[in-house]
């Protein structure tokens, strides 16, 4: 199951000055190609959060679903501009896609060093965060009488 659309990456990919790149059924890359590289993006972060004992991988919850999405559709964005502006630009990278690209690296580094978690769900045998106050002890409980 993919966190992010074809549409999410069309979303990313557009100019300012017009449609930018156009994702379709017979496009360079075609809508099947970007399908593919959601498809393949979501099962590496479904493979991390596995390997870092969540239960539910895919996510399911409504917080891990959208922040899981930005994520994908950033790193299949960066892709499809390759795909698409690699040949005819070379090696010049739009800052943008470079910023996709390292928001995607670093989310992936801290899931897998612990650091991020999601929202919905905790890793397995992780205690979930308990809110409330805590009980002080009476005077009683502070000394013994004799």
């Amino acid at each position: 199951m993919a966190y992010a659309t074809t549409a999410d990456v069309q979303s990313l990919v557009r100019s300012k000055s017009g449609a930018g790149v156009t994702i379709g059924p017979t496009t360079e890359p075609s809508a099947t190609e970007v399908e593919g590289w959601l498809d393949q993006v979501s099962a590496e972060i479904d493979g991390i959060l596995r390997s870092q004992g969540y239960e539910a991988a895919p996510a399911t919850g409504a917080n891990d679903l959208l922040l899981l999405k930005r994520y994908v559709a950033e790193k299949a964005a960066a892709m499809t501009w390759h795909a698409y502006y690699g040949a005819v630009a070379g090696d010049v990278v739009p800052a943008r896609v470079k910023r996709w690209e390292e928001d995607y690296r670093e989310f992936v580094a801290r899931l897998r060093r612990g650091e991020q978690h999601l929202v919905d769900q905790s890793p397995e045998g992780e205690a979930d965060p308990v809110f409330g106050s805590v009980d002080h002890p009476s005077r009683d409980d502070y000394f013994t009488f004799r």
